[in-house]
């Protein structure tokens, strides 16, 4: 069977107008993926912004799959959210990435979205009494056939450090330079 070894790090957020962010992830993949070893979601610690405007988290990524087909290749999904002083938490951005095909190290910059405020209550609301609105089905992260029909707003940013080792793909005929 052929294999993939995804390793590497979520390192940080930037850009994002919150103080303590932490981020939610899962990896998603299709059927014909079966996760050998590690953790297919986690969490990452909260990290605050520094000067920068950047929190860094430097959370390890370690997870192998191995498959019988392409079809369904992995996906990560971030949802990056907030926690406040009086410890409420709720989310500030989704993001959704394909992992790369090619072998080696890759630096990945997601940009990430949010719903916003549809009416001016809506607004007010927000602004006075803290959090934002979330999406109810997670499914339109990674999907995105219905996100057409929503009012995003774009969010800060988050990076990814991960190293792609491939075996044995070359006996499906896969070749990669």
């Amino acid at each position: 069977m052929a294999e993939l070894h995804i390793l590497g790090n979520i390192h940080g957020a930037s850009n994002f107008k919150y103080q303590s962010l932490f981020c939610r992830y899962s990896f998603q993949a299709g059927p014909n993926w079966t996760v050998v070893s590690g953790l297919p979601e986690g969490q990452t610690v909260s990290g605050q912004l520094g000067s920068s405007q950047s929190a860094v988290w430097s959370h390890p990524l370690d997870i192998h799959y191995i498959t019988k087909g392409l079809q369904g290749w992995p996906k990560l999904l971030l949802h990056v959210s907030c926690l406040d002083s009086l410890g409420r938490t709720w989310t500030v951005g989704y993001s959704c990435c394909s992992l790369p095909a090619v072998p080696g190290y890759h630096e990945i910059e997601l940009p990430c979205w949010a719903p916003s405020a549809a009416t001016l209550t809506d607004r007010i609301r927000q602004y006075f009494l803290g959090g934002s609105h979330q999406l109810l089905q997670t499914d339109i992260i990674n999907i995105g056939l219905d996100r057409l029909k929503l009012k995003t707003e774009s969010r800060g940013t988050v990076k990814l450090h991960i190293d792609i080792v491939l075996r044995n793909f070359s006996q499906f005929g896969v070749e990669y330079k």
